[in-house]
């Protein structure tokens, strides 16, 4: 599989699928910009003709926004991936409980479309700096004002 094309038919050839890859781009909008090259070390196993089994490690460095003080700061993405990979026809008939499927074409599939939904699922909803705003965050908690404590002193 050359650099560039990361799509293939997983109805055909042998099986385990072992492959790393590396990409410098994606399709996803909701997340920072990337600093390094998202790069996975990945299995994909046939467990039946239509249930396929995918491994493997993806790595992402990206810069973000912290929500709070709109410094620039880094997110490291470091995930173990363990999914079922099923053709998207059956995503509506499925009635298995299993909470772990990425439904594609399994004859025109696309590696990238998996590593981007995974990044995606598991890229934090608030980014915050490591330094100040973590920091500042917890003494703000402890400062906070408890306005029934009063009451609840008296009442002791």
């Amino acid at each position: 599989m050359s650099r560039d094309s990361k799509t293939f038919n997983l109805r055909e050839g042998s099986f385990p699928i072992k492959m790393e890859l590396s990409f410098d781009d994606t399709d996803l909008t909701q997340i920072g910009d990337i600093k390094e090259s998202i790069s996975g070390k990945i299995e994909i196993s046939s467990i039946s003709k239509d249930l396929f089994h995918f491994e493997g490690s993806i790595r992402g460095i990206f810069i973000d926004q912290c929500q709070t003080c709109l410094k620039e700061t880094e997110v490291a993405l470091d995930l173990l991936s363990n999914l079922a990979i099923k053709d998207k026809k059956e995503m509506m008939e499925d009635s298995s409980s299993q909470d772990q499927t990425h439904y594609q074409d399994l004859e025109h599939f696309d590696i990238k479309q998996l590593i981007e939904e995974e990044i995606s699922l598991n890229y934090p909803n608030i980014v915050k700096c490591i330094d100040e705003c973590v920091k500042n965050e917890s003494q703000i908690k402890e400062k906070k004002n408890l306005p029934f404590k009063k009451i609840r002193d008296l009442i002791d």
